[in-house]
């Protein structure tokens, strides 16, 4: 009669630490999951984050290159047009160079977000827009008294100095446009669940 409670009791036992095990393992189980999916969506959103990143980055290259080429380019209107040789009747009308602010608003987004090769060119062309901007005063200066004449026309100088600007300012827009220009898309390889082995023969 003592042993007869024994089944039973190791019965319940045992069914109790089943109960108990399952309710853990489950437990455990959903607890595992809702920590995947928390790190998996920890991961989406730092890659959205820097997607978005990237994106304004991408904006303000582009806004910075765009003001950049503006720039350029009316100054490299000015510089072409500038005193010429041979002027018609009446003088041709001449663009006026970018404002400072103009010029040193785009100067300032490059230096910012530009890369070293926009801004190695920029400083190129620059230099040579500045000799140009040197001559025309010099030749301004000598022409308003003929008795500042110097041996050497600057006028010739500028004619020199005209296809230098126009040959640095078109290196300075051709790196600008390798640097927008978007990148080829690279094909995907194929995963593991596309690649299909070939049958065994017997």
């Amino acid at each position: 009669m003592a042993w007869e409670w024994v089944a039973p009791v190791a019965t319940a036992t045992a069914s109790t630490a089943v109960g108990v095990a399952g309710i853990f393992f489950t437990w455990l189980s959903g607890k595992q999951g809702r920590d995947h999916a928390e790190t998996i969506s920890g991961q989406q959103f730092a890659h959205a984050r820097l997607l978005a990143k990237e994106a304004r980055d991408q904006q303000r290259l582009e806004s910075a290159y765009v003001a950049l080429l503006e720039m350029a380019e009316r100054a490299g209107q000015w510089a072409q047009l500038v005193l010429p040789m041979m002027d018609t009747n009446p003088p041709q009308p001449v663009p006026p160079l970018p404002s400072l602010d103009e010029q040193a608003h785009a100067e300032a987004f490059v230096r910012a977000f530009g890369s070293n090769d926009v801004r190695e060119r920029m400083d190129k062309w620059e230099a040579v827009l500045r000799q140009v901007v040197s001559t025309v005063e010099q030749i301004q200066w000598e022409e308003a008294d003929p008795r500042r004449a110097s041996e050497r026309s600057p006028r010739l100088t500028l004619q020199q100095l005209r296809p230098q600007e126009r040959a640095a300012r078109q290196t300075l827009a051709e790196q600008v446009s390798a640097e927008l220009r978007p990148e080829p898309s690279v094909q995907r390889p194929a995963c593991a669940a596309e690649v299909h082995a070939e049958p065994v023969q017997d």
